[in-house]
């Protein structure tokens, strides 16, 4: 057997359909003959409804406030509960009750949650709790630690070179160093060598300072000492040995003064 496809006949064929079939239904003829028109209900959209369905139904077209279930929050901890119903708050010496006249006066709430001056757990967390840990970002977070201060950065590496310098030198200079003479004390004597030590490192680190891209920006000697510091420095190391400073001194002078009565000191070294 062969169906043959349905083809839509021509306007011209149809014809066209009379106006009292087409409003049938649309107007509504009482006894006496008086026509009353007639709107029909809007029609329902086709979406699902969920509270039509049994076993959520309760969940739907509810009124006032449901208290249960609720969370509490441990004071002392981040431990969180969820507490299904009023024993269960209880429990944890906590509750949700009817405010006095006092309290809806003052407040304007006709309830309010309530605990026992012993119990740690709260009906809201606390705000301790919620501070952003850089260790524990969490989900969705990104955090960026900051870079170290070149300048910190830089002091700090050259307080290790002349420290280990510093160590160097006082140490060969014990082993193979010039003899200590006869008229100094031995006190003064290793006070000496513990200045040319530090001689030593200081000059280590100034050539390696020097040594670097001489356009850095001002900003990363930032922590270095300034003059008036680094001169109250050799005028105390002065006053040591027995110099007499004069204020007109440069810093340069100054410490051409120290480094030769230093020199002087330990018998006429030679510097190196």
């Amino acid at each position: 057997m062969t169906f043959k496809p349905f083809i839509l006949p021509p306007r011209n064929a149809v014809g066209v359909i009379d106006q009292q079939i087409a409003g049938e239904g649309q107007k509504i003829i009482l006894s006496d003959g008086e026509q009353v028109n007639y709107s029909p209900p809007p029609t329902k959209p086709v979406i699902p409804d969920w509270s039509e369905i049994k076993s959520i139904r309760h969940l739907f077209n509810r009124r006032g406030h449901v208290v249960y279930p609720a969370w509490l929050y441990h004071r002392d901890t981040t431990e969180q509960r969820l507490v299904k119903n009023a024993e269960e708050a209880a429990a944890l010496g906590v509750c949700y009750r009817k405010t006095s006249d006092d309290e809806r006066g003052r407040y304007g709430a006709n309830a309010v949650w309530d605990w026992t001056d012993d119990s740690p757990w709260r009906p809201t967390p606390f705000a301790q709790h919620l501070k952003f840990n850089p260790e524990s970002p969490g989900q969705g977070k990104e955090f960026v630690r900051p870079g170290a201060d070149s300048a910190v950065v830089r002091n700090a590496q050259m307080r290790d070179i002349a420290l280990v310098v510093a160590q160097a030198v006082a140490s060969e200079l014990a082993k193979s160093g010039p003899a200590k003479p006869a008229a100094l004390d031995q006190g003064d004597w290793e006070e000496f060598l513990r200045f040319k030590a530090w001689q030593k490192s200081d000059a280590a680190v100034r050539a390696l300072a020097d040594s670097e891209d001489q356009n850095e920006s001002p900003s990363a000697l930032a922590n270095a000492l300034s003059e008036d510091e680094e001169r109250k420095l050799w005028e105390e190391e002065a006053t040591k040995k027995g110099v007499k400073v004069d204020r007109r001194w440069s810093l340069q002078r100054l410490r051409d003064e120290v480094t030769k009565a230093a020199n002087a000191l330990g018998g006429g070294e030679r510097a190196a």
